[in-house]
């Protein structure tokens, strides 16, 4: 009997200074705004967990890679920057605009949202933010989104236990709130090399503690992910369901095939990641979550893949499957 669906451990990839790995996502469609915007651009960097975002009229790999270099012109080149498998992040424009600046570009793999849980969570956080204040006028968004993120980038974040404000400036910004209740500003520095060299001690005792706290963290993440983690690894030749996410529209989702196959393993990418390949289909990567074991023995049937009887054993009632042809 195919089982339960195994999971695969947690990977989790920590970075060790500000802007070495930053991840990008695209939120919406939102309503469209009276400047013409419908779409959130989120960049945020993993170290320091700063954040920006544009309010964009589209998705097209123009807009978003002119946004893109903006970020860039004044943080400067990551080594990696991580996306999902949208169309605009797989564009040929956006892949040459990393192979120039030798930028070492990722993605998840799809419908593994976990795998880019940073901007996952900042999406849901900046939704959650323009909710409270855009609900009677909707269509003004994009006019609140700085002081939205304003108050994302001064709030502490639980993984570093600092807000990117001092992670990156080695202070707190002076907040509207401050000079509403008189707080007085942070003394003066007598010249700019006191500062500076004021600044080198307070941002390597931050990213040092940043560092242990991420670390921390991570470790604590894995370990309640991993809690779930039914692993089974696959070799290559070995045969699996997959499962099939799409819907026929106008069709009851509850009496669709909810897998299909089977597929034969092709290659061991990662401990998540495998190439498969149907018969007479392209081979493609796909994460391990969505992979079940196909056993040979059972009830008769074709292998739709050699060809052959053989015998299989059919899943159970709520594991449906639909066999590729």
């Amino acid at each position: 009997i195919v089982g339960k669906t195994p999971r695969a451990p947690l990977m989790p990839s920590v970075a060790t200074r500000p802007f070495q790995r930053i991840a990008l996502d695209i939120v919406g469609p939102l309503p469209v705004t009276a400047t013409g915007n419908k779409y959130i651009l989120v960049i945020a960097d993993y170290f320091s967990k700063w954040a920006e975002s544009y309010a964009i009229p589209n998705q097209e790999a123009t807009t978003v890679a002119r946004a893109v270099v903006d970020f860039l012109l004044r943080w400067g080149m990551p080594q990696v920057i991580h996306t999902d498998q949208g169309r605009t992040f797989e564009s040929s424009l956006f892949k040459e605009l990393c192979r120039l600046l030798e930028i070492d570009k990722t993605r998840t793999s799809p419908y593994s949202p976990q795998s880019d849980g940073l901007v996952e969570r900042l999406n849901r956080t900046i939704i959650g933010m323009l909710a409270s204040f855009v609900e009677a006028n909707q269509n003004s968004w994009d006019t609140l989104l700085p002081f939205v993120m304003m108050a994302y980038r001064s709030s502490s974040q639980a993984s570093t236990k600092f807000s990117p404000y001092e992670v990156l400036l080695g202070r707190e910004i002076r907040l509207p709130i401050d000079v509403v209740l008189g707080l007085e500003p942070e003394k003066g520095f007598s010249s700019v090399s006191e500062y500076v060299q004021s600044l080198g001690v307070t941002l390597n005792s931050v990213h040092t503690a940043v560092q242990k706290h991420l670390g921390t963290a991570s470790g604590k993440q894995k370990e309640y992910y991993d809690l779930k983690v039914s692993v089974q690894q696959w070799s290559e030749g070995e045969r699996v369901w997959v499962r099939d996410t799409t819907r026929t529209v106008g069709k009851c989702p509850k009496f669709q095939k909810k897998y299909k196959g089977p597929f034969v393993i092709e290659q061991k990418i990662s401990d998540a990641l495998y190439r498969i390949k149907g018969e007479g289909q392209r081979s493609f990567v796909v994460h391990h979550n969505r992979l079940k074991p196909c056993f040979d023995s059972g009830t008769l049937g074709t292998d739709p893949v050699s060809g052959k009887r053989c015998h299989w054993i059919l899943p159970k009632a709520d594991d449906e499957v639909l066999l590729v042809n």
